[in-house]
């Protein structure tokens, strides 16, 4: 019963940790180069700068900065490049060329009129065209078409710029102390660790000490029933107890080294790795305040600060969506360069040009503009999309104050059930040593006897189970003291 009974207690404390033994098997395989000692301020200071999950929060961290940097980029001046070219394998058509000078009504017939009176060689071209292109159509877009521009672009207003810039510092502050909560996880996580791991190990190294005296004893009573002084039951009984006790070291060895593996899964070491404790539980036990935190604050609790934070940025975020209703105003730089040619291979060369006086010059076919501007937005009416849009954005602003009321509430809590739980261990680590302390004296008196020979095996075996019980259950009241006082300075926001 006993063996069962503690074989209970140890797969309920280290069961969670077996998925992550189990996940990482293949690294066990490794062989270890050397043995690296840890105490539990070693253990804590190696997780935190090795641990993924506290890498992770790093980054997160350094994640922030770059984001507010997206975020004061937007107001930043922008520069932007394009080249645009466009190939008509069917050109666009235009009326004839009857259409466009014949109409007297037609101000391209007005236009070219007057400039045919001012010059009779223009007369006669415009009339030599229009005979030619009688009812036929025209294009007067080239085929290859190619065009270059660099535009500089700058908001000048913007309400939902500026309230991001507000919100910036509070996103690194979220970072920040989501980094420290990871951190003080990381930090709960090696101190339940190692408070098991060394359970674990103290349970091991206890019942390979009773089966070193119960082996000896075992060894000693067959030599006095060899002399015909007891009977075969007495050496029976202390066999089937030495049997017991072997099975009982075998499962707390495995238990033992599945608490290690899980040491060293939450410090992020390698399973193969070799480590050694060096604070006993006792050690570490004396080492714990057994008073009582009567006043405990919210604020000392990084959630509080961190859910503070987050209703700070839900409030910008409100903001933000009820300055969409301002105008914006953007200005813009643009300078291109656009050609048409009828080959491809012509946008690099010149083209010769005669002028009516004869006169011939060989001409790019680039053309340059540049123009400068400004773009003002002004919202008038969107049928109530934005006022849904700002709604929804108190609810979700009123829901994260919901969650800090009851962040308080529950942080309240958690401080009074862990200092009664601590309280409570307290007591069971009291009656549990005084348990020891009568076992220890019932076995001696017992093991005497027997060798006496006023006594009987039944009696011995029954006193050295009771013993180790009683031996396992303080190391276990120990553990569990251990266990609430990091409970109850989670709770209060210990550091």
């Amino acid at each position: 019963m006993t063996h069962c009974r503690q074989s209970t207690i140890f797969m309920k404390q280290f069961y969670s940790t077996l998925l992550a033994v189990l996940s990482s098997t293949v690294l066990s395989a490794q062989q270890p180069d050397f043995v690296k000692a840890f105490s539990l301020q070693d253990a804590i200071q190696y997780a935190l700068q090795n641990n993924n999950d506290a890498r992770n929060a790093k980054l997160e961290v350094d994640k922030a900065r770059w984001r507010n940097w997206e975020i004061k980029s937007v107001g930043l001046p922008t520069i932007a490049a394009g080249v645009d070219y466009t190939y008509y394998f069917k050109r666009p058509i235009f009326p004839a060329a009857d259409q466009l000078f014949n109409d007297p009504n037609s101000p391209t017939t007005q236009v070219f009129s007057y400039l045919a009176q001012q010059d009779p060689n223009i007369g006669q071209l415009l009339y030599n065209n229009a005979i030619n292109s009688k009812n036929q159509q025209i294009s007067f877009v080239l085929p290859h078409n190619l065009s270059t521009n660099i535009q500089l672009t700058q908001v000048l207003l913007d309400g939902r710029y500026f309230i991001g810039l507000k919100a910036t510092r509070d996103f690194t502050t979220t970072a920040r102390l989501t980094k420290d909560l990871s951190d003080q996880e990381v930090k709960y996580n090696i101190i339940k660790s190692y408070y098991q791991a060394q359970a674990a190990s103290e349970s091991k190294t206890y019942l390979t000490e009773v089966k070193d005296l119960l082996l000896k004893l075992t060894n000693d009573t067959r030599k006095i029933y060899k002399e015909g002084l007891i009977e075969e039951l007495d050496v029976n009984r202390l066999e089937l107890a030495l049997t017991n006790l072997e099975n009982q070291i075998n499962t707390t060895n495995q238990l033992a080294d599945v608490a290690l593996a899980n040491m060293k899964f939450q410090m992020g070491l390698n399973l193969g790795d070799a480590i050694i404790l060096t604070e006993s539980i006792s050690v570490l036990r004396d080492k714990v305040d057994p008073q009582i935190v009567k006043e405990f604050k919210p604020t000392q609790r990084i959630e509080y600060e961190l859910l503070e934070t987050a209703i700070r940025i839900r409030g910008y975020d409100v903001q933000q969506r009820r300055s969409g209703h301002f105008p914006s105003l953007v200005g813009f730089l643009n300078y291109g360069w656009q050609a048409q040619v009828n080959n491809f291979t012509e946008f690099g060369k010149k083209r010769e040009v005669t002028y009516p006086d004869g006169d011939v010059q060989r001409r790019s076919p680039w053309f340059q503009s540049g123009l400068v501007g400004l773009k003002l937005s002004i919202p008038i009416f969107d049928s109530g999309g934005r006022m849904a849009n700002v709604q929804q954005g108190k609810l979700d602003e009123q829901k994260q104050k919901n969650d800090f009321d009851n962040f308080q509430r529950a942080a309240a809590l958690q401080v009074q059930s862990s200092q009664a739980f601590f309280t409570q261990a307290i007591n069971e680590e009291f009656y549990t040593k005084k348990s020891v302390e009568l076992s220890e004296k019932i076995f001696k008196t017992s093991n005497v006897k027997f060798k006496e020979g006023i006594g009987n095996s039944f009696e011995l075996v029954q006193a050295q189970q009771d013993l180790i019980q009683n031996k396992l259950k303080y190391i276990q009241a120990q553990l569990s003291l251990l266990s609430t006082k990091a409970d109850m300075d989670k709770a209060l926001g210990v550091r």
